[in-house]
């Protein structure tokens, strides 16, 4: 399949396809003259790389595992499962400081309605 194909599979540009083939992280696909021709395992690896887009992956990041993958000409599954456990710990640790200014803005609400609350006003008498 051409780059327009597998950019309507997966979601993705062409621009960032050519991007992911650039930086490594896409196998060079085989040419038909001079198109590009990709295969069901490209489309994998670009929804891959997404999917670790969306949950906090840099390509930089994803560089590393790719760097692996060719010096070890497997794919590094260890260094993948660590990567994305560290993420989690990060994440975890990201809503553990979310809860704690989630606290902090409700002792504010409570401080400044305490603070400037109005006192109640004289019933009028008719």
């Amino acid at each position: 399949m051409y780059i327009g194909r597998i950019a309507a599979l997966t979601g993705c540009t062409p621009k960032a396809i050519r991007l992911y083939e650039s930086l490594g992280l896409l196998p060079e696909p085989s040419r038909r003259g001079t198109y590009r021709f990709y295969t069901p395992h490209h489309v994998d690896i670009v929804r891959i790389i997404r999917v670790a887009q969306s949950a906090g992956f840099k390509l930089s990041e994803l560089g590393t595992v790719t760097e692996e993958k060719n010096r070890q000409n497997r794919f590094p599954l260890e260094l993948a499962n660590a990567g994305i456990e560290a993420k989690r710990l990060q994440v975890q640790a990201q809503i553990e400081a979310l809860k704690a200014l989630d606290g902090r803005l409700i002792e504010l609400k409570r401080d400044i309605n305490v603070l400037f609350a109005q006192p109640p006003q004289p019933a009028c008498a008719t």
